[in-house]
């Protein structure tokens, strides 16, 4: 088989991978002095598209978080993502805590964690499944 029809068959199997929706499973655990929040949920992800997985406003202490993740590239072996973990500051501007990019395959999980000087932690957990 010559280069061009490898490319064409290749192209074939992966198509039905880059049209698929894709569902993710995420378990986000945030810490600091005095305060922490858990947030498991689950939600479809769609190529190209930034999708906000968790927004949180803490009553009492008035702190705003805000999660987002994108779909960065498919392959047959892995599934790349793009986080994005925020914090609402007093002055309303915005401070990213976290922004890894993992990658995993279908139905592997994978996992991130992020500890700062001032006591905050960022732990995420996420599973990619075809939906």
């Amino acid at each position: 088989m010559n280069d061009l029809g490898r490319g064409v068959l290749f192209s074939a199997l992966l198509s039905p991978l880059a049209m698929a929706d894709w569902l993710l499973n995420v378990n986000l655990e945030l810490s600091s002095a005095g305060y922490h929040q858990s947030v498991a949920t689950s939600l479809q992800l769609l190529p190209g598209e930034e999708t906000v997985i968790f927004g949180t406003t803490d009553g009492d202490q008035r702190r705003k978080f805000l999660g987002s993740a994108e779909l960065l590239e498919v392959s047959a072996e892995e599934v790349k993502i793009a986080f994005k973990i925020q914090e609402q500051l007093d002055d309303g501007a915005w401070r990213v805590l976290a922004a890894p990019v993992i990658s995993t395959g279908l139905d592997t999980p994978a996992s991130f964690e992020s500890s700062q000087e001032d006591d905050q932690s960022v732990k995420l957990q996420v599973a990619v499944m075809s939906a």
